[in-house]
C-alpha cells in the first residue's frame, strides 16, 4: 500500500499568504469557470475537477497512469486513477458541500467544482510558474513533492479555519485514500452490484465477500470440534 500525504509544517513554516492566495482566485476561477461542465483541454479530455481528482487520486496512491507518471511517481500497476477514485470525491462533495467558493469575486461554484478550484487557488500561489501541459489543472502538472507543499499550505491556511470548506479540505487525502481502495469505480447503482473487481481489492489483496471458511472451526453443541491434521486438536474445558 502506497499512501502519502502532506509533511508536517509548523504555521509559520508556510510560504504561501492570504494576500497571495486571494490574488490568484480570479485566474482560477476564470480556467474553472471555462472548464466546467464541458471538457478541458488535457490529456483524455477529462474536465477540470476531474483532472484536481484525478491528480489527488495519483499523489495518495501511484499507478501506472499519466497522472501518475507526471508527477514524477509511478509504479507499474493501477492505483487511485484507475480505482476512478474521482468519481467518489466529486459526488461526495457535491453532496457535502452547498455553499459557493468565492462569492467577493462573484464566483459560485459549490461542491467538487469549488473543491477543484481552491486546488488550483494554492497551486498557483506556490507555484506561479506552474506548467500548463499537459492537464488543464495546475494541480495535476506538478511533481509528487510539490503537491504535497500544496496539500501542506491548505492544511494549515487561516483562510479556512473555523469553516465548511475547512472542514471539507481536511478530508482531502483521507476521502482520496478511502476511494482508492473502495469499490465505487465499479459499483453499479441501480443492480447494487460489482460490474469488476475493484482495484483497491487488487491492492489490498483482498479475496472478496465471503461467507466463512473451511478452516474456522469451533464448538458445536458443547462438543470440541478438531481443526486441521497439521494444526492439532484443540480442547476446552
Amino acid at each position: 500500500m502506497t499512501c502519502a500525504g502532506p509533511p508536517f509544517r509548523s504555521r509559520q513554516s508556510v510560504g504561501v499568504r492570504r494576500r497571495t492566495v486571494l490574488r490568484w482566485v480570479p485566474v482560477s476561477a476564470a480556467a474553472a469557470l471555462a472548464g466546467w461542465p464541458a471538457p478541458a483541454a488535457g490529456a483524455a479530455g477529462e474536465d477540470y475537477p476531474a483532472q484536481a481528482f484525478k491528480a489527488l487520486a495519483a499523489y495518495v496512491v501511484p499507478g501506472d497512469d499519466a497522472y501518475s507518471v507526471q508527477q514524477g511517481l509511478a509504479v507499474a500497476r493501477p492505483g487511485g486513477v484507475a480505482a476512478a477514485t474521482d468519481v467518489m470525491l466529486r459526488e461526495t462533495y457535491d453532496l457535502a458541500i452547498a455553499v459557493g467558493i468565492a462569492p467577493a469575486f462573484a464566483v459560485n461554484l459549490p461542491g467538487a467544482a469549488g473543491v477543484a478550484l481552491l486546488l488550483d487557488v494554492f497551486t498557483r500561489a506556490r507555484y506561479p510558474q506552474v506548467a500548463a501541459v499537459p492537464f488543464a489543472h495546475p494541480f495535476a502538472n506538478l511533481r509528487h513533492d510539490q503537491k504535497a507543499l500544496v496539500l501542506a499550505d491548505i492544511d494549515t491556511a487561516q483562510l479556512l479555519e473555523d469553516s465548511v470548506l475547512g472542514f471539507a479540505f481536511g478530508t482531502l487525502i483521507t476521502l482520496a485514500a478511502f476511494g482508492c481502495y473502495g469499490e465505487r469505480g465499479v459499483y453499479d447503482p441501480a443492480t447494487r452490484t460489482l460490474r469488476a473487481r475493484p482495484v483497491g481489492w487488487e491492492l489490498a489483496r483482498y479475496d472478496g465477500v465471503s461467507n466463512g471458511w473451511p478452516e474456522f472451526r469451533g464448538y458445536w453443541a458443547g462438543t470440541s470440534v478438531p481443526e486441521p491434521a497439521d494444526v492439532g486438536r484443540v480442547r476446552h474445558a
